[in-house]
């Protein structure tokens, strides 16, 4: 059986040609476009109202959506119960929503963050309560990816503003570690 030349030269051709355009598809489809995690962790809170700090809780839940380039564009929820152990007998909570921004870099995710929302002030003392308006919070912080589905949030520190706290504004820090869960 004799093999025709052109054969063989539009066959090497064709894989020059095919094989580059396969292997972009392979590496687009490895990317992921959506991600849902969900934490938990400790809360360290300046409160900005006594001298002494509060501790507490943080739940949280992440979602990127897409990608500019490298940057991933998502959103975040949290809330903070910063009553839990309170020296003073005051806790701040906070219930917060907006948009994060993270890029990743191998097994580390730096992101930022600017959330709206309410918080909450109590003295467990007097039994008062009252709420305000959180306008803006600024966070960032970092995870380290522990394996496909857990990432321990090594930092995230959130300064937020309420504008509406009289005297003057408020403007407690808080510093939250943790672990998440990716759910997709």
């Amino acid at each position: 059986m004799k093999i025709n030349r052109s054969c063989i030269i539009l066959s090497i051709s064709a894989l020059f040609v095919l094989v580059p355009s396969l292997h972009a598809q392979a590496v687009y489809a490895a990317q992921q476009n959506f991600r849902l995690q969900a934490g938990v962790g400790g809360l360290y809170l300046d409160n900005d109202y006594s001298p002494k700090n509060a501790e507490g809780i943080a739940f949280w839940g992440d979602a990127d959506f897409t990608h500019y380039k490298s940057i991933l564009i998502g959103a975040e929820v949290e809330v903070h119960l910063g009553g839990i152990i309170t020296p003073d007998d005051i806790g701040e909570n906070s219930y917060l929503v907006g948009p994060r921004f993270s890029y990743r870099k191998r097994r580390f995710t730096g992101y930022g963050k600017l959330l709206v929302g309410r918080a909450t002030i109590s003295s467990q003392l007097l039994n008062l309560s009252s709420s305000y308006n959180v306008l803006p919070a600024f966070g960032g912080g970092l995870e380290f990816r522990a394996n496909r589905k857990w990432n321990i949030r090594v930092l995230d520190v959130e300064m937020q503003q309420w504008p509406n706290f009289e005297p003057h504004t408020l403007s407690p820090i808080s510093a939250v570690v943790g672990v998440s869960y990716s759910i997709f």
